[in-house]
């Protein structure tokens, strides 16, 4: 799993998220940082293997100028930089970032396998394709030219195709997640619109929240200055800096919204016998046994955001910032919780 945030507004991007990203980076990701911001008609984006601690080291914040723009923390998933997000379509039209995985749709990885070498035979040829970065072979997704290429990078790219044709992007973005389907939920911002940020959520957690300055978009509440509101799965849509909310259906798809009882004292329980333990923990051993159906698009994600959330505002519980080396070495970092 991964953290991403955004923002849209009056004040540069790049400080407002890379300040998000490290309030944040530790509660699934922390092991590759990555930016991208708008401004007149480009996109400037870049991304290294590391904490935001190692990205700051990396790069100058006014390389990513302008005030709309998506940051991104990701898991240890392996590889080098390139497998980082934010992926960026061959045009350099569209930038994505995305958190979750394909999930109860991994079946259906011959679909994106099939957008994928359609986009390659119309000419794109998508950044994250590398034939020596030490992820494991997956057929799916080796190109014609030996390369592998990411699951979010084919997302991106075929949005991006589908915005040049007609402009539209709840449609362009509809028609790339409607049909290469994840339980994930993504941000996409456009070169020629400044000032909106789209959205696309299957069954993950998403808020935004309106502020007088601009509108922030995150997944979780450390990365909003003030209250936010969730964004409900099975939506695509997209947020303005000057106070537009936009949604519509993804498409038919059935997403249990119910949360099972007791996940805040489970949550207490599991951390009183296991100190130090990451939120995917608490999410796996303690929350989802309550009764999330199996095989089911449900949102076990989003009760263990709010689980944590609910701890923290009730100051029962302390994270402690472990960084740990991750790819090439190189460090990431994540937050250990226990009771105070």
């Amino acid at each position: 799993m991964c953290v991403w945030s955004a923002y849209a507004g009056k004040k540069p991007a790049a400080p407002i998220i890379l300040d998000a990203l490290k309030k944040t980076e530790g509660y699934w990701a922390g092991f590759y940082t990555g930016m991208a911001t708008c401004d007149n008609g480009k996109l400037f984006f870049d991304k290294c293997v590391g904490h935001t601690g190692i990205f700051e080291e990396t790069f100058n914040l006014a390389d990513f100028p302008g005030s709309t723009g998506i940051g991104h923390s990701r898991t240890n998933s392996g590889g080098g930089a390139n497998r980082a997000h934010p992926f960026v379509g061959t045009e350099g039209k569209v930038a994505l970032v995305s958190q979750g995985s394909i999930g109860v749709f991994s079946d259906d990885l011959d679909t994106f396998s099939k957008v994928a070498h359609r986009l390659y035979a119309e000419g794109r040829r998508m950044r994250s394709g590398s034939s020596s970065d030490g992820m494991r072979p997956n057929p799916a997704f080796i190109m014609p030219d030996g390369n592998q290429v990411s699951l979010s990078d084919v997302v991106v790219n075929e949005i991006e195709s589908e915005y040049m044709k007609h402009g539209d992007i709840v449609k362009a973005m509809r028609c790339a997640s409607g049909y290469m389907l994840e339980e994930s939920c993504s941000i996409c911002i456009f070169a020629d619109k400044p000032g909106v940020i789209g959205f696309i959520n299957m069954n993950q957690r998403v808020g935004y929240s309106f502020e007088e300055d601009g509108v922030y978009m995150g997944t979780c509440r450390p990365a909003f200055p003030g209250c936010f509101m969730e964004i409900p799965g099975n939506s695509v849509g997209y947020v303005t800096a000057d106070g537009i909310f936009h949604r519509e259906n993804l498409g038919d798809f059935k997403v249990n919204n119910s949360l099972p009882d007791g996940m805040v004292p489970a949550a207490i329980a599991y951390l009183k016998e296991n100190p130090g333990a990451h939120l995917a923990h608490i999410c796996d051993q303690a929350l989802r046994p309550l009764g999330f159906p199996q095989g089911r698009l449900d949102y076990h994600c989003l009760a263990a955001y709010r689980t944590i959330e609910a701890l923290v505002a009730a100051d029962l519980v302390k994270y402690e910032v472990v960084d740990t080396p991750g790819c090439k070495g190189i460090d990431g970092r994540s937050f250990k919780w226990s009771l105070k």
